[in-house]
């Protein structure tokens, strides 16, 4: 039997600094929510159009990302179920930064500016909260322009795989043997490169006995070298 999608209550209570807030405060913002939805391969938004407030995917894969006018893209971040898209947050009336486009079909709730606005002033504690998220945001992509101009592709290469490993170990999974379920040509868009590099990164990381790369498989042969590649060596 097909498991419904999480009610705009059930969404919000996991979101991280929103799930601090009262019950009532996210029964306002539940209340103000409507349902978005993308086909594989649409946009959710795109880059330019006037933002419209605060989505939370709800089903499937969102991508957020940033095209050159060479066609290369930068993906900023990928938003599964629970997590926020917060570039559309704004009240000056100004455009998304960025594209969200469904990686796979995909359902997100929209709380709008006009409501976000609305219910801030008369819940401040609301307005913070949206605050702190965009500023987490920009923390973020500030560190992604950092690793992008200071650090080489095999580095960033080795730090993603490195959070791919703590990832898994979290959720009880094999952290040793890593399904290549994102394609060479996904990997390169958020690691600002292109797939050839990738392909010549994992290589490197294989020759140096971190990895053993298959066409359907990362084996992490030595934990500590990938990270020695990713991070630089630990300082005694």
């Amino acid at each position: 039997m097909a498991i419904a999608p999480r009610t705009a209550d059930e969404l919000l209570r996991d979101v991280t600094v929103l799930k601090d807030l009262a019950v009532a405060d996210l029964k306002l913002l539940s209340g103000a929510a409507e349902v978005r939805k993308a086909a594989r391969g649409a946009p959710l938004f795109s880059e330019g159009q006037p933002g419209e407030g605060l989505f939370i995917v709800r089903t499937g894969e969102v991508k957020l990302s940033k095209s050159g006018r060479d066609g290369r893209e930068q993906i900023l971040y990928l938003a599964r179920p629970g997590k926020a898209i917060v570039e559309g947050v704004r009240f000056d009336g100004a455009g998304y930064p960025a594209s969200a486009v469904a990686m796979r079909a995909a359902s997100a709730i929209l709380i709008p500016n006009e409501a976000l606005s609305t219910l801030s002033d008369r819940r401040p504690v609301i307005l913070r909260a949206v605050l702190n998220m965009r500023a987490r945001r920009s923390d973020r992509n500030l560190a992604l322009v950092s690793d992008l101009s200071l650090r080489t592709v095999p580095a960033r290469l080795a730090s993603f795989l490195c959070t791919l490993v703590v990832m898994r170990e979290a959720n009880g999974q094999d952290s040793r043997n890593l399904v290549r379920d994102l394609t060479t040509e996904t990997v390169a868009g958020r690691l600002g490169t292109v797939r050839e590099e990738i392909s010549r990164g994992l290589a490197y990381l294989e020759r140096q006995g971190a990895l053993s790369v298959s066409p359907d498989l990362i084996e992490i042969v030595d934990p500590k070298r990938l990270e020695q590649i990713a991070y630089g060596p630990k300082k005694s």
